[in-house]
Order: C-alpha cells, then structure tokens, then sequence
C-alpha cells in the first residue's frame, strides 16, 4: 500500500505542476493533392448536372402521340375518334385518352413505301407512346444522294431485238472452196456419190482445179464410167496441155480398153520431167513394147537405167527389147542384171532363168 499512495502522490503533484500549462496541438500542413482532388469532385459534380439537365429538357420535348397526330397537317385519309366527356368524367379522376389515327396509305406517301423500316416507339412517364424519327429523317441528304445513285446505276431499258436477214453473195473462187470441202467430208465418211455431186460443183466454179478433177476421174473409174472419166480429163487437158498425170490417167484408160495406139498418143503428146514422173517413161516404154518398137522400148528403159540402175523390172524390160530386136548379148546381159538386182515376180524370175538358158553359150 505504501508504494501505491506514494504513486498517486507524485500523479497528484504532476498534475498541479501542470495546471498553468496549456497544450497547443501541432499545426497539419495540407498539401496540393487535396486541391486536386476538390477540382476533379467539382468537375464530376457539373458534368453530373449537365447530364441531368440534358436528359429532363429531352423528357420534356417528348409529344404523346395523340398530340403529334392532332397537331399535324390534315390529310384527307386521316380520320380521328372523339371521346365525349361529361361532366361526371371531370369529376372523375382522368385517364389518358387513345386517339386512333389511321395512317396515310404507301401509295400517298411513296417515300414510305421504298423503304420500309421498324418504327421504335418510346413510352415516357405520362403513358403515351413517342415515334422515334427514322434515318431517312436525320439524314435526309444521304438518303437523297444514295437515291440519286441508284438512278444512276439503273440500265436503261433494253430495246427489242430486231432479226436482220443479209443475203451474202459469195464468189466463184468461196463457192468453190465451200463445195470442195463438202467433198473432202463426203469421202471421208464414205459417201461417193455426194462426193461426186460436189466434186461436179468444184469443177463448175473453179474449172482450172486439177485435183479436184482428178479425184473425180478416179471416183468414175472405180464405178466403171470409163467414158466419162475419159471425158473429164480430156476437158482437163484441153485447159492445161501439160498436165502429165492427166495423159498417164487417159493412157491406163485406153490399155485397159485394149486401144495401145490411143494411149501411146496420149503419152507421146507432153515429155514431162524424168525425175519425177518415172512411172510416166515406163508406162511410155511398156505401150511401145507391146507394139512392136523394141529400138524406141530400149532408149526409153535405157534412159530410165540411168536416173535408177537398181530397178530390176526395167533390166527385164530391156532385155526383152534387145531379145526382139535380135542382140543375144546384151539381152543375155540385161536378163543378168534382172536377175541380180531381183524385185521381180516368181513368174518374171522363172521366165529369165529359161531365156538365159537358152541364151548361155
């Protein structure tokens, strides 16, 4: 106990020590944050207000529909029902009154009809219904110069088709190119007698056309129409005189006819190129041969020697001409070179074996 009272003593003269004392707390120091901070409430603060004064003036603006619809211009199509009111209604507490307007139809207002979108309609507070203007009302000039270049891109209207019928005349050289290649068609698909028909046709537009005639002639000589090929290519001759393949034609026509004189006529008339019309000389020297001029055979298998020595069927040919003309020898010689060069037949090759036999000293 003693030490306590002795500690409430010395609390005791603390306190009156004290008493003359006054306490005077330190001085807080605000810093610039706090004036940052009071700008940045401020401002939230009037954008908040502005905002709310925006949204009352647009609450404000909003018409109920039946307003709109009794303020607006009159249309003839527009018909509105009246409610009466009587007095006990007055008295009563009042309700909200729907007008029924009925809208102009799409054919008085066009613009309706070309663009048809959803109406969103807003309801405020008082219970009527607001029409949200469309985009065609906010932007009526993009909607304006969408519509101008639609027109722009529409085509104009297509015109009916007319059939123009021309008559083309085509000349002697087309016609005859037309009909020749008919006739090349024709033979292919194994149709002599079109062919022929067309070949007829070439030959009347275009007379000069030698392969074309020849062709002809060949068709007739397969059918046996000996006389008319033969007419054909006389015609032919008598408008090019130097067309050797026609004479050779006419001369296998009149051997096959068994007249060698006429076709020896044909032969002897033109002396093409040896080069390249052999089968021409040895046709010449084969008629000559069967008529008896072994001298005029032999210079003519001589000369046909000379451009081919290996051809084993003119060394017979000569050596049959010299056998008839009496030279032993150089048939014998001739018979040899037959023999050794060979392209010969088996009855040709029995034949030369048995002249030389008889020949052979």
């Amino acid at each position: 106990m003693s030490v306590i009272n002795q500690m409430l003593k010395d609390l005791e003269l603390r306190q009156q020590g004290s008493e003359g004392a006054v306490y005077v707390p330190p001085v807080r120091q605000q810093g610039w944050w706090m004036l940052v901070l009071t700008l940045i409430c401020g401002l939230a603060l009037g954008i908040l207000g502005w905002r709310t004064w925006i949204y009352w003036q647009q609450s404000q603006r909003v018409v109920p529909q039946s307003q709109v619809q009794a303020t607006s211009e009159p249309r003839p199509d527009a018909v509105a029902r009246v409610v009466p009111v009587t007095p006990a209604d007055e008295e009563q507490e009042p309700e909200p009154v729907d007008l029924v307007v009925a809208l102009p139809t799409p054919s008085a207002r066009p613009e309706l009809a070309a663009d048809p979108e959803p109406v969103q309609e807003e309801q405020d507070e008082t219970g009527y219904e607001a029409v949200a203007p469309s985009d065609e009302a906010l932007q009526p000039d993009l909607y304006a110069e969408l519509e101008a270049e639609q027109e722009a891109v529409v085509p104009p209207p297509r015109k009916p088709g007319v059939l123009k019928i021309e008559t083309v005349n085509l000349s002697e050289a087309e016609l005859a190119t037309l009909a020749e290649r008919k006739a090349t068609t024709a033979m292919a698909r194994g149709q002599l007698r079109d062919a022929q028909d067309n070949y007829y046709q070439v030959l009347v537009h275009a007379p000069h056309n030698q392969g074309a005639r020849e062709q002809l002639a060949g068709l007739l000589y397969g059918e046996g129409r000996l006389s008319e090929a033969t007419q054909l290519l006389e015609e032919g001759i008598r408008l090019d005189p130097e067309q050797a393949d026609f004479r050779l034609l006419l001369a296998r026509l009149a051997i096959s006819s068994g007249d060698q004189l006429k076709a020896l006529g044909w032969l002897t008339g033109y002396q093409p190129d040896l080069a390249s019309n052999l089968d021409y000389y040895a046709t010449w020297a084969g008629v000559t041969q069967e008529l008896g001029r072994n001298a005029e055979a032999a210079e003519l298998y001589v000369t046909l020697l000379r451009q081919q020595p290996d051809q084993g069927r003119w060394w017979l040919g000569l050596g049959v001409a010299e056998d008839g003309q009496g030279h032993s020898q150089r048939a014998l010689d001739a018979y040899r070179n037959a023999q050794l060069h060979g392209n010969l037949g088996e009855a040709s090759a029995s034949w030369i074996e048995q002249r030389i036999a008889q020949l052979a000293p």
